[in-house]
């Protein structure tokens, strides 16, 4: 190969995320959580900083004192404030768990065209996380608990952004493919890029720990790659033995989650009694149980809980926020005649989880003299303003005082005093309904318009492939192959991993073609490379170079294997029973070695050089 024909390797990956960024579909952290994140990478972080931050943010108060109290964590007296928790926590860890949950939150917030399979990827994200923080809390796990669940948490948000970018093939492409590294091959063969692309960058572009980042990488890499007893392996197994575990804790089959422990724990070199068992999955249930923000639907699909009776039948959802008791239900048979459900929360802390319920239309803010509208309320109210598909009603003790201006100037649609009648609030309601309606004629003609891009992407992501690929064999194609070699030769001299490489020639394919024709031929290359496809890693790149040449690349593959692969296939193709008779190939092989290697050619160089002397040492002439 000329060296100087390579392709940049990531200009296409790269071109797609920028795609995917550009409609708005990545998943993203708030600003609190990259607050944090900016605090512990600067010099003077203190404890007293982070609580600052940390305050503004109820949502993220509730979730650090509930990790901070966790069963079976560290021993003491319950933590009760914000301090308390970092100081049990870590600042850093504390930080990873506010990106972590900011990014599910984001994406159970924002819509999707397949709103099942969103929702049910973010909820198979954190009974992910549970399960491997639950694994890391064991004495023998030389790992931190928190920075696992983390992990767990953020091992998928990839798929999450290809599930609003691909709305039509992935989650199908998702419920064909069971094992992770299976999908990560289907999802570059069918779009081009893969979720674990998309996670990684978005990681790096958090500031993300590399060692966590590796640990991400692994475990998603086939069972063989992941053994290991160093931090970063035995991180990929608990975070793979999580995934896998994941719809059994959710589902809560006991019988399930213990055979995934016993696995589990095997993998790190550890056994208990059945009847430790048994404890184990009662607790790793009931601490599920504290975490899950969403329940079952009567179809199977996840949905969030509103902690409400059946729905179906309300066309919109009103939230009031501190409103009086007996005023509500003097409210109530108004609002049902008008076709409105009610939603009450009197603590701030209810709140969010409310406003994730997509039937939400309407908030009512109940502002008296005692409801202090601190700095948090205010980020909480802008925010909802923001979205633009809810309208925001204000009840104030009188419409001439100080703060009704307030409310008026970020963002309420109107403010009333608190002793407006039903009757008339009702009306204001419907006026805002013509509101809404433009915004949602808004936002679905832009849903249309993003997926016909998509569409349109798609079908060039395609076509893109087809350029990469042979149409003969189906196989990478020289140019696909120049990219590969780049890629991770760049990995061989910054990190000094191995690459090894095959090159491949059929014995006698002219006679092939001379005495049963082209045809015949064509057959016997095609038959050859799903001998390739059958028996390569998932990992490895399988090549037609041109003729009856063919390539191998193996990542991370030392000479031992390479011999193996060699054998294997030799041994496969000699079994095929074509019209032409057994396949027989030559087959020479190089390991990487960046001490006396300056390129992939000169890899490539070894191998040929080695099929030369097979080939010379067989017909006996060396």
């Amino acid at each position: 190969m000329n060296e100087e024909s390579v392709v940049p390797d990531t200009i296409a990956e790269d071109s797609l995320l920028l795609q995917i960024r550009a409609l708005g579909h990545l998943p993203s952290p708030s600003s609190t959580a990259l607050r944090l994140y900016a605090l512990i990478q600067s010099d003077d972080v203190d404890l007293h900083k982070m609580a600052e931050v940390i305050k503004g943010d109820v949502a993220l108060t509730v979730r650090l004192i509930r990790l901070a109290n966790r069963p079976g964590g560290t021993p003491g007296r319950p933590v009760a404030s914000i301090e308390e928790g970092l100081m049990r926590l870590g600042l850093k860890t504390v930080a990873g768990l506010a990106v972590g949950m900011s990014v599910i939150d984001d994406a159970v917030a924002s819509s999707a065209p397949d709103a099942c399979a969103y929702l049910a990827l973010c909820r198979h994200s954190l009974a992910a996380a549970v399960l491997a923080e639950w694994m890391c809390d064991r004495p023998e796990v030389p790992v931190s608990a928190a920075d696992l669940f983390t992990c767990a948490l953020l091992a998928r948000i990839g798929q999450l952004a290809l599930l609003r970018f691909y709305p039509e093939p992935y989650p199908v492409l998702i419920r064909l493919q069971q094992k992770t590294h299976e999908l990560l091959d289907a999802e570059r063969q069918q779009l081009g890029i893969d979720h674990q692309v998309i996670t990684l960058a978005l990681l790096q572009e958090w500031g993300f720990p590399d060692p966590l980042t590796e640990a991400i990488r692994i475990s998603e890499a086939e069972p063989e790659l992941r053994v290991g007893n160093d931090r970063g392996h035995v991180m990929a197994q608990i975070l793979s033995f999580a995934w896998e575990a994941a719809p059994a804790l959710i589902s809560r089959r006991a019988d399930e989650i213990v055979r995934h422990l016993e696995r589990g724990l095997a993998l790190l070199g550890q056994r208990v009694l059945e009847e430790e068992l048994s404890g184990m999955v009662e607790t790793i249930i009931r601490y599920w149980l504290e975490w899950d923000s969403h329940q079952q639907g009567h179809d199977g699909s996840a949905h969030i809980a509103l902690g409400v009776g059946d729905t179906e039948q309300v066309t919109a959802q009103l939230l009031l926020v501190g409103v009086p008791a007996v005023v509500r239900q003097s409210w109530e048979s108004t609002f049902a005649e008008r076709g409105y459900g009610v939603l009450s929360v009197d603590s701030w802390e209810a709140v969010t989880a409310q406003m994730t319920n997509e039937s939400v239309e309407f908030l009512i803010l109940w502002k008296d003299e005692s409801h202090i509208f601190g700095e948090p309320e205010k980020r909480l109210f802008e925010s909802w303003v923001g979205e633009g598909r809810r309208a925001i009603v204000v009840l104030v003790p009188e419409l001439n005082a100080p703060f009704s201006h307030e409310f008026l100037e970020i963002g309420a649609d109107i403010v009333l005093p608190c002793t407006v009648s039903a009757t008339l609030l009702g009306a204001q309601l419907a006026r805002l309904e013509d509101k809404l309606g433009v915004a949602k004629n808004l936002e679905e003609e832009r849903s249309a318009h993003r997926k016909l891009l998509s569409e349109l992407v798609l079908t060039t992501r395609k076509l893109h492939l087809q350029t990469l690929t042979d149409p003969l064999t189906g196989l990478a194609n020289r140019r696909m192959a120049e990219a590969f070699l780049k890629r991770h030769w760049s990995m061989v001299e910054r990190r000094n991993i191995s690459l090894g490489c095959l090159i491949i020639d059929l014995d006698d394919f002219k006679r092939i073609n001379d005495k049963f024709g082209h045809d015949a031929g064509d057959a016997a290359l095609r038959a050859f490379a799903a001998i390739l496809k059958e028996n390569v890693r998932q990992e490895d790149l399988a090549v037609r170079l041109g003729g009856d040449e063919f390539l191998v690349v193996c990542p991370l593959a030392q000479v031992p294997h390479l011999e193996y692969l060699r054998k294997r296939l030799i041994e496969v193709a000699h079994r095929l029973k074509l019209e032409t008779g057994p396949l027989s190939c030559s087959i020479g092989f190089a390991e990487s070695d960046r001490n006396t290697m300056k390129s992939p050619s000169e890899l490539l160089k070894q191998a040929d050089e080695h099929l030369m002397r097979l080939k010379r040492s067989r017909s006996g002439k060396e």
